[in-house]
């Protein structure tokens, strides 16, 4: 009976790799393409992915799929071995090898001469010239397939790390070993790992992609079947949280089921699915962190501006969806050409759908394809937080802002103002660089120039500018009444007031320039209407 299973552990498994068979769904066609491939002797078969989208879970799952008549399957998790060199990641390697085989033969380690560290950072070769081939001679007629997870983790460190051996070591070792053969999954597309295109030129590759439709609703209900009831609503608002994206499935369905348990009320109804979005966000947040951080920082801003504009158009639905780029602007942001491609980049990707043909506007329209992450983006990483990442786009714009900082603490206002305007050559995005230039433009009275700076910045944060903008208006009025130009004078302190509706010192100086054009108008001659 559902009510005696209250004491049952939670059967959603969240954030480790599913090995147990019953308990994963799908990924049937994929599974066979590794098989198809590994029997036709392709030595490379390349999986890649999003992060958090089952690739280790396909990895735990080869074995439990190919008949091992042909194979001896060895798993590798390569995550934190990116800064340890060459022979201690030989070492670690060797040793999983033969822990694994050891697990079906106990006298496989007197049988095999498991090198040592040393040895290995001395020699590197030994691991293929020594250990493989006794490795090859115990497994008989049966090929070593190692399954490498994370495998493009090394292409995060320095070049004294093992990117600049393992992966050339790998290819090497593939041409010599007849029956070695690798399969790694990478959580990044290939074509953006150059370090890794020449090892896989050529390599049959998947991708691991989203759930159908089927295997998602299996992955729903088959776990907690007998202990839930999930109605029909229930399912498909799932479904619409979560596009079929495995890791975040799981987190969903995680806290329905704890929710029920505490509740002990077994039948989930849509309403129960909206009441754990919050919790299943705040389960998930290492892995929505990881999801997001995977990404460069204009696709993170642009992936911010669409879940945004997203929320815009759902609060206000009687206004129409705005295109990310739009909404930049709304910002203050310039649009770069980093920014300008990054919308398609994200629906290559898979992290965007677009919703207008490619080309087909100047401001494309898109949507989050995953509504759980959508809804975390607006909340962790709003627009006119994320903005502040472009910052760090152009290293030699960093790096002259800096100096511009250290020129102005020492007092030399010019020349810091020659480099923040610099910085703002390379990159129009540098913020922090448009406030000290429209804070300098005020202290040199160069008025219109510390408006135009303090008003775009003002769009992005407000309460740190408002103070300077409204000086910068102020002044520049005042200065426009000395230059004979009344009408663009009122046009500051008509500004003024729309910030600051209280301000004294702009009603008055307002007053008294719309005396001045009501005089000017009263002075002036009266055309006649007959032409005399």
């Amino acid at each position: 009976m559902i009510a005696s299973t209250a004491w049952k552990g939670n059967p959603y498994v969240i954030g480790t790799p599913i090995d147990d068979t019953q308990m994963f769904f799908g990924r049937e066609t994929l599974l066979q393409f590794i098989d198809d491939n590994l029997r036709q002797g392709a030595r490379i078969v390349l999986l890649y992915g999003q992060r958090r989208i089952g690739k280790s879970s396909v990895l735990a799952q080869i074995p439990n799929f190919i008949e091992p008549d042909q194979f001896c399957f060895v798993s590798f998790d390569l995550q934190n071995q990116g800064k340890r060199m060459l022979g201690e990641v030989l070492h670690s390697l060797a040793l999983t090898i033969v822990e694994q085989l050891e697990d079906e033969d106990d006298l496989l380690r007197d049988a095999i001469q498991l090198p040592s560290e040393a040895d290995l950072l001395r020699d590197p070769d030994q691991f293929s010239y020594q250990f493989l081939p006794e490795v090859f001679h115990h497994l008989g007629c049966k090929n070593l397939v190692l399954l490498l997870d994370e495998f493009d983790v090394l292409s995060n460190y320095s070049s004294e790390s093992a990117i600049e051996h393992f992966f050339p070591y790998l290819k090497s070792i593939i041409s010599i070993h007849e029956k070695l053969f690798i399969i790694p999954a990478i959580g990044r597309r290939p074509e953006d790992l150059q370090n890794l295109i020449s090892l896989f030129k050529g390599a049959p590759a998947q991708e691991v992609w989203l759930l159908d439709d089927h295997s998602a609703r299996s992955l729903i209900t088959k776990p907690a079947e007998g202990l839930l009831h999930f109605e029909p609503e229930a399912i498909q608002t799932i479904l619409d949280l979560t596009s079929g994206h495995p890791y975040f499935t799981q987190v969903v369905c995680f806290s329905i089921f704890g929710q029920a348990r505490a509740r002990e009320r077994w039948t989930v109804t849509q309403a129960d699915v909206e009441q754990v979005v919050h919790k299943a966000i705040e389960s998930s947040r290492p892995g929505l962190t990881w999801f997001r951080d995977s990404l460069p920082i204009a696709e993170r801003v642009i992936f911010s501006a669409v879940a945004e504009a997203q929320q815009q158009a759902r609060s206000n639905p009687g206004l129409p969806l705005q295109s990310p780029l739009s909404l930049l602007k709304a910002y203050g942001i310039v649009q770069t050409a980093s920014l300008a491609r990054a919308g398609n980049r994200l629906v290559e990707w898979g992290f965007l759908d677009a919703l207008n043909p490619a080309g087909s506007s100047k401001f494309p329209l898109y949507q989050v394809k995953v509504e759980l992450v959508r809804r975390w983006l607006v909340e962790a990483y709003p627009l006119h937080k994320e903005a502040w990442e472009l910052e760090k786009l152009i290293p030699e714009a960093e790096r002259l802002y800096a100096l511009a900082v250290e020129q102005s603490q020492m007092g030399n206002h010019s020349a810091a103002l020659q480099n923040y305007e610099q910085v703002l050559e390379l990159n129009p995005n540098h913020f922090t660089a448009v406030f000290e230039a429209a804070d300098a433009y005020l202290e040199l009275e160069e008025f219109s120039k510390a408006v135009k700076l303090y008003q775009r910045a003002f769009k992005l944060d407000a309460l740190r500018v408002q103070d300077g903008l409204v000086q910068s208006l102020l002044d520049y009025g005042r200065d426009l009444i000395q230059q004979g130009l009344i009408d663009r004078a009122r046009e500051q302190f008509t500004e003024v007031l729309d910030i600051e509706p209280e301000n004294a010192i702009a009603r008055k100086q307002l007053e008294a320039v719309q005396a001045h054009i009501g005089q000017r108008y009263l002075a002036a001659p009266i055309p006649s209407r007959w032409g005399n």
